[in-house]
């Protein structure tokens, strides 16, 4: 009972474990208290022992269950220890914000399709991420329980009508139909390393030409940098969706993209949301010089910017009047 209560001397992880551990004792009054006294452990706490890769899934899956803190919630769907099966039982709970991890994963999603069902049964799931899902749906041909499809054995021959509301959003522009014009789109000179052999470059060009969308997502996800570094710039959001949620991706990267004059300005917003990357002074003053980062983003990234670098963004033409605008005033201010 001492235990239970986490009266004993012993760190958050310890704690965290002897308190799981307890909460299966056979005797209902140690269990009951167990539990108690892990809803009870202060949230930092909690959250600093569930974002911690080596903490044991059979913990995590007890907060997937249980927990109804949202900061925990969002650590337990970013640790990559997290089984899929828990997740499945987190998501009906899950807010707008915390969906947001789930749907972005699309390597989970379709290593276990039952999260996909879901995620949509969820009633806070935004148009938006509801757009996404129906993007994956399509690109790799699941059903509406996110289970992958029989190839058809027959073309069909009756005409249908299509449903707009349920198909999959439409791309705002076709993907490049040549080397020439992907090598614009993908900004190939940019991305590839200096010397690097002209055969090379039209090698990987002439891939990504012919790859189908669901191709591109995988080679988002696991490929090579300098193909992801490309990817993010694809019109296509289930591909530059993906290379943001490749587990390769680090701050470098995302200070590289964040640079990116021609990628979509959700890109940018997405890349705003990680507090990771935005921890980084270099990749929040880049979003915030970029004249492709909404405005609404920069504003929030314009506080934690340095006076010098404020005084730079008053002359710089590129950035929105706006932003500048809001420039101008905190450095009115910081005098």
């Amino acid at each position: 009972m001492t235990a239970a209560s986490g009266a004993l001397p012993l760190s958050p992880s310890d704690q965290v474990e002897l308190l799981h551990l307890l909460t299966r004792d056979s005797d209902e009054d140690v269990s009951k208290t167990a539990e108690n006294s892990l809803h009870g452990m202060e949230e930092d706490s909690l959250v600093s022992v569930v974002t911690e890769v080596g903490t044991a899934p059979e913990v995590l899956a007890f907060f997937c269950m249980r927990s109804e803190s949202e900061k925990v919630q969002e650590a337990v769907l970013r640790n990559p220890s997290t089984l899929d099966e828990s997740v499945v039982l987190l998501v009906p709970r899950l807010s707008e914000h915390n969906l947001e991890f789930v749907v972005v994963n699309q390597t989970r999603l379709l290593r276990h399709p039952p999260i996909v069902a879901a995620v949509e049964a969820n009633e806070n799931l935004s148009s938006d991420q509801q757009r996404r899902i129906n993007e994956l749906k399509h690109d790799f041909k699941l059903d509406s329980e996110g289970v992958p499809l029989p190839k058809p054995t027959a073309p069909a021959t009756k005409a249908t009508k299509l449903d707009l509301g349920t198909g999959p959003a439409e791309q705002e522009e076709p993907p490049p139909q040549s080397t020439e014009e992907a090598a614009e789109l993908y900004a190939v000179s940019e991305v590839m390393a200096e010397g690097t052999p002209e055969e090379e470059k039209r090698s990987l060009l002439a891939e990504l030409v012919t790859m189908s969308a669901a191709e591109k997502m995988l080679r988002a996800l696991k490929g090579e940098r300098e193909a992801r570094l490309m990817l993010i710039r694809d019109r296509n959001r289930t591909v530059w969706s993906a290379v943001l949620s490749s587990p390769k991706m680090n701050d470098a990267d995302a200070e590289q993209i964040a640079k990116m004059r021609n990628v979509a300005p959700d890109v940018l917003r997405e890349i705003s949301k990680n507090r990771q990357w935005t921890k980084r002074y270099s990749v929040a003053h880049e979003l915030v010089k970029n004249p492709k980062t909404p405005p609404e983003v920069s504003s929030k990234l314009l506080m934690r910017i340095k006076d010098r670098d404020l005084k730079m963004l008053l002359r710089d033409r590129n950035v929105p009047e706006q932003v500048r605008r809001l420039a101008k005033k905190r450095t009115r201010t910081s005098k």
